[in-house]
């Protein structure tokens, strides 16, 4: 076997990661649009998704335990990007909502891989390849074409503002997780980053009333599971060892596909009709993926 062959299975192996990673955000509106509409706010949503997802990472994390006690000169550097990537965001996203549209939040979260491009050109003082530029723009003319009508941007502008920051924040954990996960491994950067986000949603949201938590029905503890584990757990790993394999640029990029996703999904869950311009837009995003895909 070639070298270039070696090196090629890895390469391809972070494409596949930052795909499975995508498809499995995707998940999330679905299950979180299920949840609204049996009555549970975003705060108490929010907290159930970090209570089902806190015993995967601890647990990960107690099998890890050694390598822990041996990195743990980086724990306060990885505690600080699981608190911006994993609840900052997150948290900033559910503030800006009440002032803004969601075509709104979609148009200016799809920045965030732009964003990190233009970040590491700015640190790396380089410029990113042309595949790469090619890609990026190939993505979001499928994006384009996908989301119709949604090129709207409504709403206060302490809103708009808010999200763009939060689109920064996730750009910034994407570029400053991978030397930490090259130092401590895939496994011991994700759980401690999401063990010390979890711990940060606790804190936070401790004005909620926790008797009303604890009082749903189990449909809805079985939904926030779901979200835990399918749209949390998995795709927070899948990521981190795509961000390893092939860096952030790609997996940012490889990260537009959720919209494409989020059709299928629609399309095939929700019953909605399968048109010219979703086939026009899945078609973009694909061919960007595949550019990417290619060395």
């Amino acid at each position: 076997m070639t070298g270039s062959n070696v090196d090629r299975k890895p390469f391809q192996t972070g494409i596949l990661l930052a795909l499975l990673a995508s498809f499995m955000f995707s998940l999330k509106p679905i299950i979180i649009k299920q949840v609204y509409e049996l009555g549970v706010g975003s705060e108490e949503l929010m907290i159930l998704r970090m209570w089902f997802a806190l015993p995967f990472y601890a647990f990960m994390l107690f099998l890890q335990r050694k390598v822990l006690l041996e990195k743990r000169r980086y724990l306060l550097s990885v505690m600080a990007i699981g608190f911006l990537g994993y609840f900052l965001s997150s948290y900033l996203d559910l503030i800006a909502l009440q002032t803004i549209s969601a075509s709104t939040e979609r148009i200016i979260l799809y920045a965030y891989p732009s964003l990190v491009i233009i970040i590491k050109a700015l640190y790396d003082k380089k410029l990113p390849t042309k595949r790469t530029l090619v890609a990026l723009l190939t993505v979001y003319a499928g994006i384009l074409i996908l989301l119709p009508g949604e090129l709207n941007v409504e709403g206060a502008g302490v809103g708009i503002m808010l999200m763009f920051i939060c689109a920064l924040t996730f750009a910034f954990y994407v570029i400053l997780s991978k030397p930490l996960i090259n130092r401590m491994g895939v496994g011991v950067f994700t759980s401690t980053a999401m063990v010390s986000s979890c711990l940060f949603t606790q804190i936070h949201f401790v004005h909620v009333e926790i008797n009303d938590v604890l009082s749903f029905p189990m449909e809805i503890y079985g939904l926030a599971l779901a979200l835990a584990f399918f749209s949390t757990v998995i795709p927070s790993y899948a990521m981190s060892a795509a961000i390893a394999l092939i860096g952030a640029e790609k997996v940012a990029i490889t990260g537009t596909t959720g919209p494409a996703f989020t059709v299928l999904f629609a399309v095939l869950i929700l019953g909605e009709a399968f048109s010219v311009y979703h086939a026009a837009g899945l078609s973009l995003v694909i061919t960007g993926v595949f550019l990417l895909s290619k060395r």
